[in-house]
């Protein structure tokens, strides 16, 4: 044991430091809106409503199926985040056991803004990519010996995100070039693990895209709209996002991003046509879809270390190509280690959401029989993630809700019969002078339009 423990010291200790870093993160992180939709979601659906439901959400449903159990055994919000970080944990763990970086390289990647902060303090479905990515990095070598297990990783990876499509459905083609049309001769061995991966990304695909009318994902803006300024929005918006307002630091890790795909591209052709259709892909989804943020950015990142990693498992560099690459991984992600400090020790010191604090008000004093009167829906749901006994009225749709994208049949104003009746707000709609303001959350919330007002009539 203590062999095994003085060969990977070093992996054993970066380890622990980036989970009990996260944990304590995680502890201190208020859920927002996006958050706490997939939990309200799983909490209050029946598994076909979850089915027929996330479609409207323009995801896969992996991300909802595993957070459904721990909803459904009535579990905090907070096993969700915990889930997370556990994924995010055994991402680093694969990373620092079988990636070829430096470990100063690995260090830089796993303590970066967007690994140890976007994908892991927040509780999305980016926190599994991470992990399938990788999985398929450490088999892209033995893909040959281990086709199934090769293909299934990508099947969970396309499951993750759309994001993460492009990707792979690159790597499918690539795995269907090289082992079948590429030699033959071994036709039958990889035959089924690649239709069967054609067939599960196809399914995924008519999954979310079969319900364009109220699909944001399908709700694609046509190429003959799109302008040079659209384009370069996104592109700046990527910079922005990962390396936040340091001109500097754009400079140079965009110089070192170019660098690097260059080097990738003269050392093996295929993985860069893998990293440039996934990122050409990320990039219209920016310009047509969904504007970048920063978890979204961080995945084109993943993508170049994914390719990155896979030519230097693959072929023999010497000593100076090799710190070469090393040291553009280095400054990619090292130049987001200040970033990421800053966005961590903020979300320790300030409210990231007023969502868990208002809900702490509203178990202990307002009574449980009273109808509390929501005019946003949206807004409210990582508030409602916190109440599991809770729902609020919507006078939009004179109904209960707990979820934002919920349908509603239009009824009748209810009859309240008596019972007190209060209010609550956010930031996007403040109350107005004819309301007696009972409580108010952190002004100084990181998400200006999650404080949260509760009121009643004066």
């Amino acid at each position: 044991m203590m062999r095994v423990f003085l060969k990977n010291k070093f992996n054993i200790l970066i380890l622990f430091l980036f989970a009990v870093i996260a944990f304590a993160g995680v502890l201190h992180h208020e859920i927002w809106r996006d958050e706490g939709q997939v939990w309200l979601v799983v909490r209050d659906l029946n598994l076909y409503g979850v089915f027929d439901h996330v479609r409207n959400e323009g995801h896969p449903l992996l991300w909802y199926l595993l957070v459904m159990p721990f909803a459904k055994l009535k579990l905090p919000v907070l096993s969700m985040q915990l889930l997370s970080l556990v994924f995010m944990t055994a991402a680093a763990g694969v990373f620092l056991w079988f990636s070829p970086f430096s470990k100063v390289s690995k260090v830089c990647v796993i303590f970066s803004a967007g690994f140890l902060y976007w994908l892991t303090i927040i509780s999305r479905s980016y926190s599994l990519i991470p992990l399938f990515l990788f999985l398929i990095a450490v088999f892209y070598s033995r893909q040959k010996e281990h086709p199934y297990w090769y293909c299934v990783f990508n099947i969970l990876l396309s499951n993750t995100h759309m994001l993460m499509f492009g990707f792979c459905s690159a790597i499918a083609l690539l795995f269907g070039y090289e082992n079948i049309i590429k030699n033959p001769e071994n036709r039958k061995k990889y035959t089924a693990p690649f239709i069967i991966t054609l067939v599960c990304l196809a399914v995924t695909a008519l999954y979310v895209l079969t319900r364009p009318e109220e699909n944001v994902s399908a709700a694609v803006a046509p190429l003959s709209t799109i302008n040079f300024a659209d384009i370069w929005s996104s592109v700046s918006g990527f910079f922005v996002n990962i390396y936040a307002e340091s001109t500097l630091n754009a400079i140079i890790g965009g110089i070192c991003i170019l660098a690097a795909v260059v080097w990738l591209f003269v050392r093996d052709k295929k993985l860069g046509f893998v990293f440039c259709f996934s990122s050409f892909y990320q990039f219209y989804i920016y310009v047509c879809v969904w504007k970048s943020s920063p978890e979204k950015a961080v995945l084109v990142l993943l993508t170049l270390v994914f390719c990155l990693w896979c030519v230097l498992i693959c072929r023999t560099f010497t000593t100076k190509e090799k710190v070469f690459v090393n040291l553009l991984v280095v400054l990619i992600f090292g130049l987001t280690l200040r970033l990421g400090y800053q966005l961590y020790n903020n979300d320790i010191l300030y409210k990231y959401s007023g969502s868990k604090e208002a809900a702490v008000f509203i178990k202990n004093n307002i009574e449980k029989d009273a109808v509390i009167i929501s005019n946003i829906t949206l807004t409210t749901a990582g508030l409602l993630a916190y109440l599991p006994d809770r729902q609020f009225y919507v006078t939009v749709f004179n109904d209960y809700y707990t979820y934002g994208y919920k349908k509603f049949s239009m009824k009748k104003e209810r009859n309240f019969d008596g019972r007190k009746i209060y209010y609550i707000y956010s930031a996007m709609a403040k109350p107005d002078k004819n309301k007696e303001i009972l409580f108010v959350s952190a002004s100084d919330t990181l998400i200006p339009t999650e404080v949260f007002y509760i009121a009643r009539d004066k």
